[in-house]
């Protein structure tokens, strides 16, 4: 069975993030492993720099950031501290241009037509690849070369993912005209009526995968009783304090609570906040996985029980 895993965001280390961008985020990658074969998700707490700087490009993925602190540029007006933006796979945003400083959280995990998302680990051998055969990445472009010799200039994302999985990278459709940017202070809390104490600002729920982007507070004194947790979730401790199997954690810590986990309660004496995003699509793909004939379109065939 699937733990949840807690750790404090603080006690972790930077890493750069190499995607031939202007100027290199900073991020620390938060623990997140789908259980399904083949289906990347990575989640981070990033720093991107000032003078950061992407061309209007779109992705193969779905993409959910929550800026923490600064201002965070995407092209289709900034999202400040406590903003939220969705970006779903093949829609259009930027430039981004960013002036200043930003801290935030940003979920990149495979969308609903099944494309895949390279890992980090990918993504940085297939970088240097590309360095190696004498292309260069310049203001968010790769200029290399065709066959032929002739000059090719793509995004960098596009090219990196080409060259990884050795085909065209054809774009969904897209479901949205353009990403979602929700205004998280115009929200109200909303008290839950089966959990006494806890109340719930729901942001919006995306395509049939039923993604869901949130805030999860509890008054003081609140408890959220444990059980088998049916949807994952990923938490990320906002302000406030909370107790889970008998520790304390604060600000800046990260659960993450895979489905068909068992979950313990969890506590808080003085209340606390945490940034919530509620992924069905595990539960539904392993749920197909496990079912003869099932035919899922993020898997992409019929599934056989090993």
């Amino acid at each position: 069975m699937s733990q949840v895993i807690i750790t404090d965001t603080k006690a972790m280390d930077f890493e750069e993030v190499r995607r031939g961008r202007v100027h290199m985020i900073r991020r620390k990658r938060l623990p997140l492993e789908t259980g399904i074969p083949g289906v990347t998700m990575e989640y981070s707490l990033s720093v991107v720099p000032d003078g950061y700087f992407t061309p209007r490009h779109r992705h193969n993925f779905d993409q959910i950031r929550y800026t923490l602190s600064g201002i965070q540029s995407t092209g289709l007006g900034d999202l400040a501290a406590g903003e939220c933006g969705y970006f779903p796979e093949g829609s259009y945003y930027g430039p981004q241009k960013q002036a200043g400083e930003c801290e935030c959280l940003v979920l990149q995990f495979q969308g609903a037509s099944g494309e895949h998302l390279l890992s980090n680990e990918e993504m940085n051998a297939t970088y240097e690849k590309l360095l190696k055969s004498g292309g260069k990445f310049e203001n968010g472009v790769y200029k290399g070369f065709k066959p032929d010799g002739t000059p090719k200039n793509k995004d960098s994302y596009e090219a990196i993912w080409e060259e990884h999985e050795g085909r065209d990278l054809v774009f969904p459709p897209p479901r949205y005209r353009e990403p979602v940017m929700m205004l998280a202070k115009n929200y109200h809390f909303w008290p839950d009526r089966k959990r006494p104490g806890i109340e719930v600002k729901h942001l919006g729920t995306f395509s049939e995968a039923r993604t869901g982007i949130g805030f999860l507070r509890f008054t003081p004194g609140a408890e959220l009783k444990g059980g088998t947790q049916d949807d994952a979730e990923l938490r990320y401790l906002l302000e406030g304090s909370c107790t889970y199997d008998g520790k304390t954690w604060r600000e800046g810590t990260y659960m993450f609570l895979p489905n068909g986990a068992a979950v313990a309660d969890l506590q808080s004496a003085q209340g606390a906040t945490f940034f919530v995003i509620t992924l069905p699509m595990l539960a539904d793909l392993a749920a197909a996985r496990r079912s003869p004939g099932v035919r899922h379109p993020v898997l992409g065939r019929e599934h056989i029980n090993a």
